[in-house]
């Protein structure tokens, strides 16, 4: 490049050809006129084959702000994610998820903030959509002005972490993220570890809001599987990493009640909701769709929750409780259907239909009893948000 770039845009791909065409055109396509020389865009792949290859070659080829490297094996995502700013040229880096989109005319606007504001770390509002960019979801999440925070800790206590949770809305200096080591937070196996790793970067750096929802999130809301395993992160992995992060740079015990815990920001707060509140809103939807949550990581809570709320730890044993109870129920579930197929395959032919009736009885009745304490569970779970 004829000049050293403002901004450079790190965008990890692995096997979504379609959706990264999509996606680096959205932001490519903007880089025109004054914004040459000062975004670029850099592709890193996670050895997909032939098809993203293809993809690439012709990015690359349709724009010349875009280059791309393609690893020899697959180094996971949390890896891509934690190199973007040792790859970057820019002043600032932008991790841009590979199946998310730019809104037209956007990019302008973002590196005007970069220019005026100069933020050590910026984040973006941004719009929902389904999972096939047709449909509009939520128009933006949240319903305010700009804003300034002198340090990130003053943002994460207005916004919470769901604001932070999503990367395409994620800006920050390359070299203060640069900086941190990155090798806990990728052998962290928690999909959200990059929060914990703002926190640990930018904790006591200035930080900005950009109001316009200029990102654009694909949301596949029938991604049961993956839905589960955030709400279990969130409740488990992610507190563990920010209390460790919170020790490691010397943050007071009350930091998880400060924190904000609304989704979504429309107006005043009219009832306190915090972290510890999204903790539990997470355990509760785990004990609902069955997530078996470890001895091991609720012990880790117990330990955490003692700098809680006065009946935090009373709250969470009684959350730990329930789980155990369902934990016990399916078990039994389990074990009936298993013993009512033996009991199917090996008896007689002639086995009395009152005999089959009965067993059958037993097994639609604990399914329901487990029906009805997953609702309770998701019901419970509301009360927290």
């Amino acid at each position: 490049m004829a000049q050293t770039p403002l901004l450079t845009v790190v965008v990890p791909t692995f096997q979504r050809p379609d959706e990264l065409w999509t996606s680096v055109n959205s932001i490519a396509s903007q880089i025109v006129g004054e914004l040459v020389g000062k975004v670029e865009i850099i592709v890193t792949d996670n050895a997909s084959g032939p098809e993203t290859a293809s993809v690439l070659k012709r990015l690359a080829a349709a724009h010349p702000s875009v280059s791309y490297m393609i690893h020899a094996k697959n180094e996971g995502g949390a890896f891509q994610v934690y190199a973007a700013p040792h790859r970057a040229h820019g002043r600032w880096t932008w991790v841009f998820g590979d199946d998310d989109a730019l809104s037209a005319d956007s990019l302008g606007k973002i590196v005007a903030v970069l220019e005026v504001e100069q933020p050590e770390f910026l984040t973006l509002d941004r719009q929902v959509w389904n999972k096939s960019f047709d449909i509009i979801v939520s128009a933006r999440k949240h319903g305010i002005e700009d804003q300034k925070f002198k340090t990130f800790i003053h943002l994460i206590n207005f916004f919470g972490f769901d604001q932070l949770s999503f990367w395409s809305s994620q800006i920050y200096m390359t070299s203060i993220a640069a900086s941190v080591s990155a090798d806990h937070f990728i052998e962290a196996e928690c999909c959200y570890s990059q929060i914990a790793y703002y926190l640990h970067a930018f904790h006591d750096k200035a930080a900005y809001y950009f109001s316009e929802p200029v990102v654009r999130h694909r949301w596949d809301a029938s991604a049961s599987s993956v839905h589960a395993r955030n709400f279990h992160h969130l409740a488990t992995h992610l507190p563990m990493l920010i209390q460790r992060v919170s020790n490691k740079i010397g943050l007071d015990d009350g930091l998880f009640e400060r924190i904000n815990g609304r989704r979504s920001i429309q107006g005043p707060e009219t009832r306190r909701v915090t972290f510890v509140d999204n903790i539990f809103e997470n355990l509760w939807r785990c004990v609902a769709l069955g997530t078996v949550i470890s001895e091991e990581e609720w012990d880790a809570l117990n330990l955490l929750s003692k700098a809680w709320r006065p009946d935090g730890s009373e709250q969470l044993q009684a959350v730990r409780d329930f789980h155990d109870k369902m934990k016990d129920s399916f078990q039994a579930y389990t074990s009936a259907i298993n013993e009512f197929r033996q009991v199917l395959s090996t008896a007689e032919l002639d086995i009395a239909s009152s005999d089959r009736e009965a067993m059958e009885t037993a097994v639609r009745s604990l399914a329901a009893n487990i029906d009805a304490a997953r609702k309770l569970a998701l019901q419970i779970s509301h009360a927290f948000n």
